[in-house]
């Protein structure tokens, strides 16, 4: 288990939020904030928990982590996934976004039990890859940066062209069958119905 080695917690706290009004860590769910939520996850498995921020968008109060900031601000996730991986003390990182806050601790568990030697580790949900929650091998960093320095900044692009361990979506249903784990929020709209929607289970810490 990659968790006896050593793990790292990033969440990817950098967006403006513009569609939301504000940073979207802030964002209280359940009457917790959405950073929050992430790190009581992440504190289960990760021996330390690291939150990435644009260089503009500090969190105030700092979160009981280390902060860091994107080394490329401005441009986007995987600018956010590639500062973790810059400062991580561990092998692999366990990689989730704070706007994502169902994160089941069981779909974690799936996640970690498939990582292995180099491969980063997501779920295919829909024919579609999901770079979060992901366990991200620290040595991917190298390719991150050379995506970075060419603009070549979608997340997925990069998932396809490294050695990756994709989790099929049955598997994933087996222990998130309404895919819980993958809810985002982007809008007010989207908070909104999350409030309606009271049978949603909260993350477990």
């Amino acid at each position: 288990m990659p968790g006896q080695e050593g793990l790292t917690g990033v969440v990817l706290a950098g967006g403006n939020g513009l569609r939301m009004g504000g940073n979207k860590a802030r964002l209280r769910v359940g009457g917790e904030t959405c950073l929050a939520r992430a790190m009581r996850v992440l504190a289960r498995f990760c021996q330390e928990v690291v939150v990435t921020t644009s260089e503009a968008l500090p969190l105030e109060p700092p979160p009981p982590a280390r902060q860091v900031e994107d080394l490329y601000p401005g441009r986007g996730p995987l600018a956010g996934i590639h500062a973790g991986l810059a400062v991580a003390r561990h092998p692999r990182c366990l990689v989730v976004a704070c706007d994502m806050p169902f994160l089941r601790p069981e779909l974690v568990e799936l996640l970690l039990a498939r990582a292995k030697g180099e491969e980063a580790v997501v779920c295919q949900i829909r024919g579609y890859l999901e770079p979060f929650p992901g366990v991200y091998p620290r040595g991917l960093g190298a390719h991150m940066e050379r995506a970075l320095r060419e603009g070549k900044l979608g997340v997925q692009d990069l998932l396809r062209r490294v050695p990756l361990e994709l989790i099929p979506e049955p598997h994933v249903r087996q222990v998130d069958p309404r895919l819980q784990s993958f809810i985002n929020l982007n809008s007010p709209a989207d908070l909104a119905r999350l409030e309606i929607h009271t049978d949603l289970e909260p993350a477990s810490g």
